[in-house]
């Protein structure tokens, strides 16, 4: 594993840096309710002072829709970019795309949804969460002597969506997913933020252009791997227990560390004088 000091010192020097985040269990606390998890209020002024300095991209990448990340984060508009539903939605240099082939998609996933619903009413703790493009069936909080039972009930409809191909199933921890079945993920969204940020000039405008940037990601899952397997040269920060294995370089404890290496980084910054550089 790297040591994360000297990624802290990676990251003071590198002439560009792309800095991409999980939500989820990296940026804030997993919570029973997922409409719980919200953003430290002290991480706030430290991802704005970030994503200020014209040598930075900021972006968080999450399961979550583009406007329940944009609540959850509570930042300025347009002080950080944005991927939503696994990348199938970006907000990207105060511009907004969304897949269109998932966009086509709408009407079928109202369908799985409504199914879904009626057959997980009466299970307590167990929820549907819509998010436009995909679907979200949470089980935790579901109590331990229920455990399994949502999956079952779910079983006729797991079987339909199945033989329709049009969507995949993606277990998650507590979670099934409901995605569309075509190639999408957290990779191809880093991707398109890395050549969006190209094209706003961010890395072009770095001292040397022949010098790559330094590409981080941190993310707590297996969404995540994603991005630490198939984003070419990122250093990956796995997030949370070191027992789960992990193609990342790196390690933190959980949320707590990401925020003490994040501020660590903006006060490293600061007193290197580098902060008084941001444009804005």
């Amino acid at each position: 594993m790297s040591p994360l000091p000297a990624l802290l010192e990676r990251a003071c020097n590198a002439p560009a840096v792309l800095l991409y985040l999980d939500f989820d269990g990296t940026l804030a606390h997993l919570r029973g309710d997922p409409d719980l998890c919200a953003l430290p209020a002290s991480l706030r002024p430290v991802l704005e002072a970030l994503s200020a300095l014209p040598h930075f991209d900021l972006a968080v990448i999450s399961g979550r829709s583009l406007e329940d990340l944009r609540h959850r984060l509570g930042l300025q508009a347009e002080a950080i970019n944005l991927s939503g539903n696994h990348g199938l939605e970006l907000l990207c240099g105060g511009e907004r795309w969304s897949d269109p082939r998932a966009e086509a998609l709408r009407p079928q996933l109202d369908q799985w949804a409504l199914g879904a619903r009626q057959l997980l009413a009466d299970l307590p703790g167990a929820r549907v969460e819509h998010k436009g493009l995909t679907l979200s069936l949470h089980e935790r909080c579901v109590k331990a002597e229920h455990a399994g039972e949502m999956e079952r009930r779910l079983a006729p409809l797991l079987t339909d969506l199945a033989a329709d191909g049009c969507f995949a199933l993606r277990r998650g921890r507590c979670v099934l997913e409901i995605r569309p079945a075509f190639p999408h993920g957290k990779a191809m969204a880093a991707r398109r933020l890395e050549q969006n940020a190209k094209e706003r000039g961010l890395i072009l405008g770095a001292p040397d252009p022949s010098v790559a940037p330094l590409r981080l990601y941190f993310g707590d899952d297996q969404t995540d791997e994603d991005v630490f397997l198939h984003w070419p040269g990122v250093t990956g920060i796995r997030v949370g227990p070191s027992a789960l294995s992990s193609a990342a370089s790196c390690r933190l404890g959980g949320p707590v560390g990401v925020a003490h290496w994040l501020e660590a980084l903006w006060a490293q910054l600061r007193e290197s004088g580098d902060a008084t550089s941001a444009a804005h």
